[in-house]
């Protein structure tokens, strides 16, 4: 087992590219796979915490003026930009409300293990994404119902205390197995840990695929049209966190765009789903395209940034 795990592990960017369309091919795998959307959540994150060298952390930590920088961006004038898009394309009510709300979202909890997995810099990925976590309840929800009207139906409390709890037990789980199993165990077994956790996210793609098939044969136009808009927002925004900020240094942009490019919308769709037509979940399956696909599409551009 460990050598399979071992093998996706060290082909990991390929698996992705290859098994975002498992969903597709088999549908009723997700019906089966639906009840484990948030273990697998859980799973991510502390694997998450796991790839990480604490000390590594406590650098990142300590250099607040590379995070709330990248923070803003993410939180603050990202969706601006959402609604601009919305606005400018014409889109659709229920398709404007998604992509302000993703838009609007943190990034990925994914996106720390993705960045190691590119060679670039996990630590600060996890930082940004952490911070902006516990800030979305408080700017997530005015910053929606003030640019499209929506109001979500969960109280600004409720969700940081769900996302506290989230963050802490995953970091406790992550330190127990780091002191149980030993740093150097760890490191010498990490190709299998991004294996197990490459396992996890395509049990996660696999689950938010359903009924995607159906709708793809039903209408394909409507279909191809929203994977394009997906792809373009996704590329967007990782085009803008790199021209913001390519000062900083190659690596440092690469994985600020890679955090403004991937974010965790179904954290405020699984928080608050009645508030969001049909049209936006069909835009969360959408998402994972670009999600498991670009990685692969940009490694080269990574791994050049990551050097």
């Amino acid at each position: 087992m460990m050598a399979i795990l071992t093998w996706l592990g060290k082909r990991a960017t390929g698996t992705m590219a290859a098994g975002v369309f498992l969903g597709l091919a088999v549908p009723d795998l997700a019906a089966l796979a639906k009840p484990l959307l948030v273990p697998a959540i859980v799973v991510m994150l502390t694997m998450s915490l796991l790839r990480l060298e604490p000390a590594a952390i406590r650098r990142a930590a300590g250099s607040p003026l590379r995070i709330l920088p990248a923070v803003a961006l993410v939180l603050l004038v990202s969706p601006m930009l959402g609604y601009a898009a919305a606005e400018a394309l014409d889109l659709e009510h229920g398709i404007a409300t998604a992509l302000v709300v993703w838009t609007a979202s943190p990034p990925l909890i994914s996106v720390p293990a993705i960045a190691v997995l590119l060679g670039l810099d996990g630590a600060l990925a996890l930082m940004v994404t952490t911070v902006a976590g516990l800030l979305v309840p408080v700017t997530l929800p005015p910053i929606v119902f003030a640019l499209i009207g929506l109001e979500l139906d969960i109280s600004p409390t409720g969700l940081a205390l769900r996302l506290a709890l989230l963050l802490a037990g995953a970091g406790l789980a992550a330190v127990a197995i780091r002191r149980v199993v030993g740093a150097a165990r760890l490191q010498r077994h990490a190709p299998a840990i991004d294996g197990a956790f490459l396992l996890i996210m395509l049990l996660f793609a696999v689950a938010v695929m359903d009924g995607v098939t159906r709708t793809a044969i039903a209408e394909p136009g409507r279909v191809a049209g929203l994977l394009a808009l997906v792809f373009a927002a996704s590329l967007g925004m990782q085009a803008i966190g790199w021209a913001v900020f390519r000062a900083t240094g190659a690596r440092n942009a690469a994985t600020l765009a890679l955090v403004a490019g991937n974010r965790n919308m179904a954290l405020v769709l699984g928080a608050a789903p009645a508030a969001f037509e049909p049209d936006g979940f069909l835009f969360l399956a959408m998402l994972q395209f670009p999600i498991y696909l670009l990685p692969a599409l940009l490694k080269p551009l990574y791994r050049r940034a990551g050097t």
